[in-house]
């Protein structure tokens, strides 16, 4: 579970079930921290990479590295929301057109907060 709390005159701080604390403010603030944009931008982009490591290593790649970089676009109107978000994946080595589509796309099927946000979810919010 992650909880965020926040004390008065302090930034949010979260913090996930290992106790790893973070950071959060809005984008408009002073404080430096991640916005929640930027964490679902983050989540997208290591959720992929998790699932790109895992191919990498099952197939044998010969990729030493590679960058994903996750651009977002906020819609305009109510509800605050996105409206889409683009990612890029670059691979430090060149590869067969066949093998980077097929990373791309097992990327994109495999990362369950992808898909999270492309079939949505139910948020339920308690009060306690």
């Amino acid at each position: 579970m992650i909880t965020l709390r926040k004390i008065k005159d302090q930034p949010h701080t979260i913090t996930n079930p290992k106790g790893v604390k973070s950071i959060a403010a809005s984008s408009g603030s002073d404080i430096e921290g991640y916005s929640p944009v930027d964490y679902l931008a983050s989540g997208v982009s290591f959720c992929m990479g998790l699932t790109l490591d895992a191919l990498i290593k099952r197939d044998e790649l010969p990729i030493e590295s590679y960058e994903i970089k996750v651009d977002v676009t906020k819609a305009e109107g109510r509800p605050s929301r996105l409206e889409k978000l683009d990612v890029e994946i670059t691979f430090d080595t060149e590869l067969e057109e066949k093998v980077k589509d097929k990373l791309i796309r097992s990327a994109k099927r495999g990362c369950t907060i992808g898909n999270t946000i492309e079939h949505g979810a139910e948020v339920n919010v308690i009060a306690k």
